[in-house]
């Protein structure tokens, strides 16, 4: 596994891959930020089981 700073290199690149990919999604598709939304939210529940077993994250907001 990656070390810390490493780990945070590659969240930090993650969320701009994921950032830069939206943005794309919702100039070529018209998509308003609540499809963008919505769509981060139901691939959040893929991993949800995951990530709450890993780094013990509560989503009730």
């Amino acid at each position: 596994m990656a070390n810390p700073d490493q780990k945070t290199i590659f969240l930090e690149q993650a969320y701009d891959e994921l950032k830069a990919i939206c943005t794309n999604f919702q100039d070529e598709s018209g998509a308003k930020d609540m499809d963008v939304k919505t769509l981060l939210r139901e691939l959040a529940r893929v991993y949800e089981k995951d990530i709450d077993d890993d780094y013990d994250i509560d989503w009730e907001v």
